[in-house]
């Protein structure tokens, strides 16, 4: 593993017993470990607290590893899965991402798992995305295409953001949340 991905794990797990469990949890590796999440749940209004503990540069190989610490142990009600960007050439990807998340519905029974598709057009990403697909039941585990281009990186993220955070509620919005969501 490499140290800099152990570093920011021993980090996350120095402040699980500060967070809240049952919460919404991002778990990722480089695009999701720079996305401005925490700057957009501030102007939106969800029932959960949202944390990300992405890090940048993991592969799905080492977030089994550190998985248990990072995630398992805060017990989300919620999690986005947004893995596999840093692990193109290797062959056991597919087979990895499918014991990480078998691994998290017997760890996890309850919690509603999202995984986010890699947003490369790419044949590793198309193949890649197919193999999560594949994985997903529609009801406990569900797959989200995340929109490829935006006129903006700014319109980017808040089209992305808009597209998981539909995920981090269980009730209807009120008029008021909708028009907050849409200023986004």
């Amino acid at each position: 593993m490499k140290e800099s991905v152990r570093k920011q794990a021993n980090a996350m797990k120095a402040v699980n017993d500060i967070l809240m469990k049952g919460e919404i949890v991002v778990f990722g590796s480089t695009y999701m470990s720079g996305f401005p999440l925490y700057e957009l749940v501030n102007k939106s209004i969800f029932e959960y607290a949202v944390y990300n503990r992405s890090i940048e540069g993991l592969t799905v190989r080492e977030a089994l590893e550190i998985v248990k610490e990072c995630v398992v142990d805060i017990a989300p009600s919620k999690l986005f899965l947004s893995l596999g960007e840093e692990d193109e050439g290797n062959p056991l990807v597919a087979e990895e991402y499918a014991r990480l998340v078998a691994m998290l519905r017997s760890r996890l029974p309850k919690c509603k798992l999202y995984l986010i598709g890699l947003i490369d057009s790419g044949a590793y990403a198309k193949e890649l995305n197919d193999h999560l697909r594949a994985l997903c039941d529609g009801r406990s585990v569900q797959f989200i295409e995340l929109v490829a281009k935006q006129a903006s990186e700014a319109a980017l993220y808040r089209a992305r953001f808009k597209q998981m955070s539909c995920f981090f509620r269980d009730r209807p919005l009120t008029l008021n949340e909708a028009f907050a969501i849409a200023e986004l």
